[in-house]
This record gives C-alpha cells, sequence and structure tokens, in this order.
C-alpha cells in the first residue's frame, strides 16, 4: 500500500516538475550570475517551509557526525549554508545551458597542482562526493583539455535523467549511467581517458558494495574506484570544489591513493571512503547533509545507533568494515 501510495504521488508530482525543469531552461540561462545568486537566496529562505523533513534529516546528520559539540545556532548556519551551496550547484547546472564555455572559465579555477597532478597521472580514477559544486569538476576538466567519463545515478524518470545527462554533455563530457558501467569504465581508462566516480551514496552488496565506516558507523559504499585502480594499476585522486566569494568555484585535490595490487578493495575502500570524512569534518556545510546516508542499518547492528529515518538492510549482508 505504501508503495502505490509513493507511486500515486510521483505521477501526479512529475508534470509540475516538468513545467519547473522547462521554466528552468528558458529563464534561467538568460540571467546575470548576480540574478541567479538573488534566486539562490530566495530558495534558501524558503528551505524550512519547502522541505521540512529535509532539514530534520540534515539535523539528525550533524548530531551523528558532531555529536551535542554543536550549538543550535552553529546547527542551523551549517544547514543554511547547506541549502545555499545545493541550490546554487542545481540553478547552475541550467545557468551553464548559455555561453557554457565561457562562464565556466570565468567561474572556476583549479587549486595549484591539481591540473598537473591529473596530467602526470593521466588515466586517473577521480573520485568525488557531493560535496560544493560537484557539478563543475568535470566540466572544467574537460574545458582544461582532460578526456573524462563520469558515471551518474538516474534522477526521476528516465527521460528527466536524459534531459540532464544532455545538460551536462555540452562541452565534450561524456556520461554513462551507473548501470552497466563496469566495461565503459575499464575501457575508458585503458584508453587513456580519466574517469569520475560519487562514492557518497548507498551502494548494496548486489551491487557491489562494502560496509564502511563513516563517522563511526557502517554505510554500504561501492568498490568500483579500489577495483578498477588494482585491475588496472591507476591511482585515485579525490577532487572536491570549494565554493569561494562572488560565486566562483576552486577544484581541489585532497588525496591521492597510488596503485598497490596487494591491498584489497574493501581496505582501499575504506581509505577513500576516510578521505572523504576528513573534508566533510572540516567543511559539512558543503555536503549534502540532507541525504539519508545512514539510512540503512547493517544486519546484527543496533538500530539505536542509527538516525531517526534509518531501517534495516533487505540485502545479503556485505563485508565488515576494513
Amino acid at each position: 500500500m505504501r508503495n502505490r501510495t509513493r507511486a500515486l504521488r510521483r505521477t501526479l508530482r512529475r508534470p509540475f516538475e516538468w513545467f519547473g525543469v522547462r521554466l528552468a531552461q528558458a529563464v534561467i540561462p538568460r540571467l546575470p550570475a548576480a540574478t541567479v545568486s538573488l534566486l539562490v537566496r530566495a530558495g534558501v529562505a524558503l528551505a524550512p517551509l519547502c522541505d521540512r523533513r529535509g532539514q530534520r534529516i540534515a539535523r539528525a546528520n550533524l548530531r551523528l557526525m558532531f555529536g551535542r559539540r554543536l550549538t543550535p545556532a552553529r546547527e542551523r548556519a551549517i544547514v543554511h549554508r547547506c541549502y545555499h551551496n545545493m541550490i546554487r550547484t542545481v540553478l547552475n547546472l541550467f545557468w551553464l545551458l548559455r555561453d557554457t564555455r565561457a562562464r565556466v572559465l570565468s567561474h572556476v579555477e583549479f587549486a595549484p597542482g591539481v591540473l598537473e597532478r591529473l596530467r602526470r597521472h593521466q588515466p586517473t580514477v577521480m573520485l568525488g562526493a557531493h560535496l560544493g559544486n560537484w557539478e563543475f569538476i568535470a566540466q572544467a576538466s574537460v574545458l582544461s583539455g582532460l578526456p573524462v567519463l563520469c558515471v551518474a545515478k538516474q534522477i526521476g524518470s528516465p527521460a528527466m535523467t536524459a534531459l540532464l545527462t544532455n545538460q551536462r554533455m555540452l562541452l565534450g563530457l561524456e556520461v554513462i549511467p551507473v548501470e552497466g558501467a563496469a566495461r565503459p569504465l575499464i575501457r575508458a581508462l585503458r584508453d587513456g581517458k580519466h574517469v569520475g566516480v560519487l562514492i557518497d551514496q548507498h551502494t548494496s552488496a548486489a551491487e557491489g558494495g562494502v560496509w564502511c565506516d563513516f563517522f563511526g558507523l557502517p554505510v554500504a559504499v561501492s568498490q568500483t574506484p579500489a577495483t578498477l585502480a588494482r585491475k588496472l594499476g591507476v591511482p585515485v585522486l579525490f577532487v572536491w570544489a570549494r565554493p569561494l566569494k562572488g560565486g566562483r568555484t576552486r577544484i581541489e585535490g585532497s588525496d591521492l591513493f597510488l596503485p598497490d595490487p596487494s591491498l584489497p578493495d574493501a581496505a582501499r575502500t575504506q581509505q577513500l571512503t576516510h578521505a572523504i570524512e576528513r573534508v566533510i569534518r572540516r567543511h559539512p556545510s558543503l555536503w549534502c547533509l540532507n541525504y539519508r546516508r545512514w539510512r540503512y542499518i547493517r544486519p546484527d547492528d543496533d538500530p539505536a545507533r542509527y538516525p531517526f529515518y534509518a531501517r534495516r538492510a533487505r540485502e545479503p549482508r556485505a563485508a565488515a568494515p576494513a
């Protein structure tokens, strides 16, 4: 009954979603950057009214990550900045539909040494997370002359996913769906291309995930970057986007993991997860805090350790944290 209710809600909501997307495509690309910033602030102001559950999830995640060390005012400020970052990322995706090359070049820069690392170690697995304006990373890399293939999950309906994928491919970025991505990723690396993979979303054991420690609680993480690095002997570079003043973004490269064929994929995946955790600890407002990252309780684990939205995982038990 619950699944049918959700399906009905999605069906009823879909025409409104399409209207919003078409309106955004028609209006936002024509706006100056300053006006887009005003829209971002308006969206952030409405977030407590329009996304109460998301705000509640964000606060629960912050308490899991930092305990009671955050004051209520600090917690509100982090959630506020988190929504500012997410809304800006979404609106920028539409804003880039016009004068794409010029706008990316004028609003994105690389931290010193990042491009040199990518060129020196090409091909590389570009490890990513939903930090800052993650959409800019691959676009700016392509504009800098680097061939990049990215993996993307379905967003909404297949038609909506296709529309957003076409927007992402404007500058020559290659995008493939997560389903059946293994062979294209291997082929791309063998052809000398970088591949971009985000691993801060749930990946079940059936999909190749492994349980890793993340802020003291297990989460199921994709082993794809670790497996590709081991099998093909390529490094993994963790890249993320740091928002700057004036709507600009700087792409950072935090950790470089050189190939180590003796290291199991589960252990490498735990290292990669810790690398992401270290950046989120320093910049929690840059991460999508309203995502239910701890929504699945590992088999035989204590549900009391998990946030209110968590539920028991209905899947084969993956490997324990490395």
